[in-house]
């Protein structure tokens, strides 16, 4: 039998064998053949759903491993400003109409972490506010006094960006006036244009260096065609300061896009799409030319929400997006102020992307697209010196090849398996600690009388050095003695979680020079636990101003084991005289009618599980009509 070692050895080996078969790939960088300078990997903070126990691990991941440096911050408009107009002065900000509660927890909880984190890592933090205004989403339609008014647009702009200012010292980057403009809202691209040229001088006389992110359509189609509307428009393009879109549909105009803003002096950027995989990836940096790029959210309870992270339904631990470690394979080492440069493949099925930095070079290879066999590649054209490899195949986690030297020739020759991302990067010439790529306890929560879980850790390190693994116990409830059977392996089982409670288990990983740790945590539950009611909001329209009489209810629920759910809508209260109706009270999706009384009707929605019933109260109010609105003029 081999040994994992000698095996782990021969195929380290086999990764190096040098090209030169016929028909073998050849990549040449070539350095004065430069393209965009690299500004920030994004993702989106809005509607983060993570408990408070989890935020500073993803946060981390987010961050240190992933290497994002860049949020959108969507103002939660449902708790920002009222319905009506604040005031009938589009230059007078009543702030007695805004509630910042939301946002102000927004900012804390996510943004202002984060933020730190970026800058301790020496990276730009970047921000930019991005509104939607969706007539059948779940922020509503822009207000007909904003829309028709420019100023007063602007004006909404300003106490937002104002706020943020003033109370959390951020100062956005960039402002986009809608998030996909002409999907399902009312901004034509001669809206949009109206829009910026309102927001722009105010930004100016207000000092802030805020610049317009423009359009943020939902494809490269619907952004070529807002960018051709308003191409001649210098009173728009004096305050653009990045050319975005997004990825929901015909993407044919990238290049497009990409030579428009780079005659302008503009980045562009790629800034949202739900199922990004590392093809899109590389095709937005080559065709789309862009400098931010991003996949979606940064956390939230569902997989196919578009996060980077999904929090498992155990709230003690989460989950990477399925293309994380190939992403990883750009994001980590290509860090802000690099610039892409020429990276010529005589193969198509090698696809290559090329970075300089301070006189460095990290070269990413792409066997993503087939046909599928292995490749054998020589890199040529690299300055040398020594580099770190690493390679991601399929969706499993990153592994680390080891280094190499690149002498005077500047040529390097490694074998690329179908389906993988390999890295070449810059290796600092002091041994770098290990990177742990995984650890949880299988099951990820128990139940008792259920008293034993597997602790499991894996990790990889640029020198291949030799790991070691260590558990402990770091915290149990009082009077349990957890005994570890390998407390000294990557693998141990633990035994006597006896107790209902919380568990934390540290991991320490080191190679002979340095320590990393991680922690695991786990809950011992008594019984079968309660579902938990999510996404509860009404919708459809969101704000109810008479003489419209009806909504739509959303809710739903998750449970922990699987358990099959129910659920139920009844009308709790409701102003006097009013009727309101529940069309379908067992969906999550409850069409309201009857609301005839200008008020507040509260509605309940119960989610039942075979064992348990649990319920949350939605308040919806029903304003009204403008006319009979006192103290709310319109502007």
């Amino acid at each position: 039998m081999i040994s994992p070692t000698i095996l782990a050895a021969a195929l380290a080996a086999a990764l190096w064998t040098p090209s030169a078969a016929a028909g073998d790939a050849t990549v040449t960088v070539k350095t004065d053949v430069k393209y965009q300078t690299i500004l920030g990997w994004g993702a989106s903070a809005s509607r983060v759903a993570v408990p408070d126990a989890l935020r500073d691990d993803l946060l981390d991941a987010a961050v240190n491993d992933l290497g994002l440096t860049r949020l959108r911050l969507e103002p939660p408009r449902r708790d920002w400003e009222d319905p009506f107009n604040d005031d009938a002065d589009p230059n007078h900000i009543n702030w007695s109409a805004f509630k910042t509660d939301a946002l102000d927890d927004q900012v804390r909880r996510w943004i202002l972490p984060f933020k730190q984190r970026v800058e301790a890592n020496g990276d730009p933090f970047n921000l930019y506010v991005s509104p939607s205004f969706f007539r059948g989403g779940s922020t509503g339609d822009i207000p007909p006094w904003m829309l028709q008014n420019p100023a007063e647009y602007a004006e909404w702009a300003i106490a937002v960006l104002t706020h943020l200012r003033k109370a959390h010292h951020l100062v956005a980057d960039y402002y986009c006036i809608c998030n996909e403009a002409g999907n399902g809202n009312a901004f034509t691209p001669q809206v949009v244009g109206r829009m910026i040229k309102a927001l722009g001088p105010r930004l100016r006389a207000e000092g802030f260096p805020t610049r317009i992110e423009f359009p943020e359509s939902i494809s490269a189609a619907v952004a070529w065609s807002y960018i051709q509307a308003l191409k001649d428009d210098a009173d728009v393009w004096r305050y653009v300061g990045v050319v975005t879109y997004h990825l929901y549909g015909k993407n044919d105009d990238r290049p497009k896009i990409r030579d428009f803003a780079a005659a302008r002096g503009l980045p562009t950027g790629q800034t949202e799409f739900m199922g990004t995989t590392v093809n899109n990836l590389y095709e937005d940096l080559t065709e789309g030319g862009v400098s931010y790029w991003e996949h979606y959210g940064l956390g939230g309870p569902w997989r196919g929400n578009g996060s980077y992270f999904y929090t498992d339904l155990n709230q003690t631990s989460f989950s990477r997006y399925v293309q994380y470690w190939n992403f990883r394979q750009i994001m980590h080492y290509v860090r802000p102020g690099a610039v892409r440069v020429e990276a010529a493949s005589d193969d198509a099925a090698v696809r290559a992307l090329a970075f300089t930095r301070g006189g460095k070079m990290t070269v990413v290879l792409l066997r993503t697209t087939p046909p599928w066999e292995p490749r054998a590649v020589t890199i040529r054209g690299l300055p040398p010196g020594a580099y770190g490899v690493c390679r991601a195949s399929g969706n499993a986690a990153y592994q680390e090849l080891g280094t190499q030297t690149v002498a005077d020739a500047g040529a390097l020759s490694l074998t690329l398996p179908s389906g993988s991302v390999t890295t070449l990067y810059p290796h600092p010439g002091t041994n770098q600690p290990p990177t742990a790529t995984d650890w949880r306890a299988t099951p990820n929560y128990l139940t008792s009388p259920a008293s034993a879980v597997t602790l499991s850790a894996s990790a990889t390190d640029p020198e291949k050095d030799p790991l070691a693994y260590a558990w402990s116990v770091t915290s149990q409830p009082a009077g349990t003695t957890a005994a570890l059977a390998a407390a000294d392996a990557a693998t141990t089982a633990v035994r006597g979680l006896s107790a209902v409670g919380d568990y934390v288990f540290t991991l320490t990983v080191a190679d002979p020079t340095h320590k990393v740790t991680r922690q695991v945590r786990l809950t011992v539950f008594p019984d079968n636990q309660p579902p938990a009611i999510v996404d509860l909001h009404n919708r459809i329209p969101v704000t109810v101003v008479l003489p419209t009489t009806q909504t739509e209810l959303r809710g739903g629920g998750l449970d922990l084991e699987g358990d099959k759910l129910t659920l139920a809508w009844t009308v709790v209260s409701q102003p006097p005289g009013a009727t309101a109706v529940l069309e379908t009270p067992n969906e999550g999706k409850c069409k309201v009618t009857g609301m005839t009384v200008a008020g507040d009707y509260v509605f309940k929605l119960e989610v039942r599980d075979p064992t348990h019933t649990v319920s949350k109260n939605l308040t919806v109010k029903v304003y009204p009509a403008k006319a009979d609105a006192p103290g709310k003029p319109g502007g």
